[in-house]
């Protein structure tokens, strides 16, 4: 049977285990160099490249002679003062160490630079999750607001104002001054919510083009509308958004092979996680195993 060396290729679980042998060649070599010579520290041209480049990054030019020597020196004195840390145990019981370790390995865990990200694929995560991508309806409207701390009765205004309006009064004259500015183009739902409110933007965005109508009432009071074009939403398609659909289908996949990468390392571990009762007895030093599936 022959096998599709391109699909499983593009397994997650094939990359995780790569990845995991890497690292353990990697701390293999580091190991047995580290065992062989525990004071040597080497800085070859690479580093020292490196060091260079950073620093015509940082100041726009290349260092000078002197400037060379420095930065080699503080790399050097960098890494003995590293050494020294860990010879010490100064890692250990660490919260800011510990975190920082776990941010590099799942970054390392999570890269998905070789990902073949097809329009298959993308075109299933659009389907999947067609809410995601879908746009919003959108209304163009002009308002004249009503303020009820200055009319008594609010209703029989809106009333003769509508009468007026729809008989071609201007309503730049009508209604009460406000800081909400009176005409809106192809403004979305999100967008009206964030000057009105969530109730009035839910009422606005309904309205179909015609006539002045009202009163929506928003936080500030009351408003007459009148809509002038109205879009429907719709779900694009994957050519005006791939951009879009990529980026999230990749932060879905990066969490998907995070998550599956903790597991396998986690299934290696033997776990004992004592019970609040134990704990307590013990001086509180440990958490039950409901609050560690939340912590994680």
């Amino acid at each position: 049977m022959k096998m599709n060396i391109k699909s499983l290729w593009r397994e997650p679980l094939l990359h995780f285990l790569l990845i995991g042998f890497a690292l353990f060649l990697f701390y293999g070599l580091t190991s047995e160099q580290g065992s062989k010579a525990p004071n040597r520290i080497v800085v070859n041209s690479g580093q020292v490249e490196q060091l260079a480049a950073n620093f015509k990054r940082t100041w726009m030019r290349s260092p000078n002679e002197d400037e060379l020597t420095t930065l080699v020196d503080n790399y050097v004195r960098e890494e003995v003062f590293y050494r020294e840390a860990l010879a010490m145990g100064l890692d250990q019981n660490d919260p800011l160490v510990r975190r920082r370790m776990r941010m590099k390995l799942e970054f390392i865990l999570e890269d998905l630079s070789s990902q073949d990200v097809t329009d298959e694929k993308l075109t299933a995560f659009l389907e999947k999750h067609p809410d995601k991508f879908r746009s919003e309806a959108q209304v163009s409207f002009q308002q004249v607001f009503l303020n009820p701390d200055k009319r008594k009765d609010l209703g029989n205004d809106a009333k003769q104002l509508l009468a007026s309006l729809n008989d071609g009064a201007s309503p730049e004259s009508m209604g009460d001054p406000t800081l909400v500015p009176f005409d809106y183009s192809l403004a979305t739902q999100s967008e009206i919510a964030r000057s009105f409110g969530e109730r009035f933007a839910q009422d606005a965005i309904k309205l179909e083009p015609g006539d002045w109508t009202g009163p929506v009432y928003s936080a500030y009071g009351g408003h007459l509308l009148k809509v002038s074009e109205r879009i429907e939403a719709r779900q694009p398609a994957l050519a005006e958004i791939r951009e879009l659909v990529k980026r999230e289908y990749l932060v879905q996949l990066r969490k998907e092979q995070k998550n599956l990468a903790y597991q396998t390392l986690r299934d290696g571990y033997e776990i004992t996680i004592e019970s609040v009762k134990s704990a307590q007895a013990a001086g509180g030093g440990m958490i039950s195993t409901a609050q560690a599936g939340e912590a994680q």
